[in-house]
């Protein structure tokens, strides 16, 4: 708990100082290509069930771990509303205890998300050197398990949230965000029935061309 209620100190002192740098700055253009780097958490839970001989079986977790990676995307200025595409790359140490039991008896399993990978438009509201945008789109990741049972897969998934963005150069701005992330395509244990969410928050650094 305590490790990410400094993620989100740092996350929330990294927005004020760029909408208070921002506010400093001319109002640069919002429009063009741009590509940067991105650092933060995610923590998540799934539940579930699986069917066994004897009925089904339950199973739960809850995990944390650390995500970094790039993102490129381009935006357009349509008077002060900025429309854009923009896409990741992410590399995570994200890792879940996950615990069952039914007729088959008690089972203990860990989940990993080694990456993933985030498709999303952008919707946002530039004042000035500021902007504050909503953002949604799909994730493209890769989920194993290892332990009694092991499994690895790729998946699909929805993904919405929003953030702020704001220059701190001519050329450069500063990022805070935060995504929520749906149930995967593939579950996580073979033929079980499961619901899973995963929270992302990141601060980043872009650089406009």
């Amino acid at each position: 708990m305590r490790k990410w209620t400094s993620l989100g100190l740092a996350i929330a002192a990294t927005a004020m100082a760029t909408t208070q740098v921002a506010a400093q700055q001319a109002s640069p253009s919002w429009n063009g290509f741009y590509a940067g780097l991105n650092a933060g958490g995610m923590f998540g839970n799934t539940s579930g069930s699986v069917p066994g001989p004897g009925g089904p079986a339950g199973f739960s977790g809850t995990g944390s771990g650390f995500v970094g990676g790039g993102q490129a995307g381009y935006n357009y200025l349509l008077g002060p509303v900025v429309l854009g595409g923009e896409i990741d790359f992410q590399g995570s140490t994200f890792a879940a205890g996950v615990n069952g039991g039914g007729a088959f008896g008690p089972f203990s399993t860990t989940e990993r998300m080694p990456w993933f990978s985030t498709m999303r438009a952008r919707v946002g509201y530039a004042v000035g050197s500021v902007m504050p945008y909503l953002t949604g789109g799909a994730v493209w990741g890769q989920r194993s398990i290892d332990g009694p049972i092991s499994a690895s897969a790729n998946y699909w998934t929805w993904t919405a949230g929003g953030g702020i963005e704001g220059f701190i150069t001519e050329r450069w701005s500063m990022k805070a965000e935060y995504l929520y992330m749906g149930t995967p395509s593939t579950s996580l244990l073979p033929g079980s029935n499961e619901t899973a969410s995963n929270n992302l928050v990141r601060v980043g650094v872009n650089y406009h061309f």
